[in-house]
């Protein structure tokens, strides 16, 4: 069995309708971990064109969308830009005062990392800055750009505490890990820790079983999304 979901003739609907490989938690629906979060009214900006085996899908991309919106969150960490569809929207979705901090590797990176990355694991990308498809809208305002790696970057020079963290970087157990406990770290009291790739990949998988022991963590049907909610 491998540590990754399988990838198919058509990975977007693999990953919309497959059945998760990984992962002990119940999948529920969105409604059930935020009550009345079918009335937030999103904005989705460029939501299509993602890499349908890396980017979060268009679903996911409404739900994480619907969860700013219905939460009021402000401050909000990325871990992993890639494109940065994701920030964009995420900014686009935070109230006018909000900033997003996303954070991803130099374009020029020199292939080092603070953590050991099995080869099966190194999921890093490379996206030139140019490319970033926040850049250029009117939500770029709200988009905190910070190149390095997660591991050995100081969060608390981040802008801490965070309302909500997205993990979305590297997805080796040690740097998911690594990620996950700096986030608890760093979010406020009533705050969210939120896991792409749950239930699809073997590692983030175990970081979030191993965190729903601390925390609730709830995930949510038909994503790979999972959310922690700090107390």
């Amino acid at each position: 069995m491998l540590p990754v979901r399988a990838m198919l003739g058509d990975p977007l609907a693999y990953h919309t309708v497959g059945s998760w490989t990984f992962g002990r938690l119940p999948r529920v629906d969105i409604t059930q971990a935020f009550p009345r979060i079918e009335e937030a009214e999103i904005v989705l900006v460029k939501p299509l064109g993602g890499d349908a085996e890396t980017s979060v899908t268009p679903h996911e991309m409404a739900v994480l969308c619907a969860i700013v919106r219905s939460t009021g969150a402000k401050r909000i960490l990325e871990i992993g830009t890639f494109d940065g569809r994701t920030a964009l929207n995420l900014a686009a979705n935070a109230p006018a005062d909000g900033l997003v901090t996303t954070v991803d590797l130099p374009a020029d990176w020199n292939r080092g990392l603070a953590l050991k990355v099995p080869h099966h694991a190194m999921n890093a990308t490379s996206v030139l800055p140019s490319g970033l498809k926040y850049r250029d809208t009117p939500y770029a305002p709200r988009v905190r750009q910070v190149y390095g790696d997660s591991a050995a970057l100081d969060w608390s020079a981040l802008g801490v505490p965070f309302d909500m963290v997205f993990i979305d970087g590297c997805h080796s157990y040690d740097y998911v890990m690594s990620d996950t406990l700096r986030a608890l770290g760093s979010v406020r009291q009533g705050g969210l820790v939120i896991w792409h790739d749950y239930g699809m990949i073997e590692d983030v998988s175990r970081v979030v079983d191993e965190t729903a022991s601390r925390i609730q963590v709830r995930a949510i049907r038909s994503t790979s999304l999972a959310v922690g909610f700090v107390s």
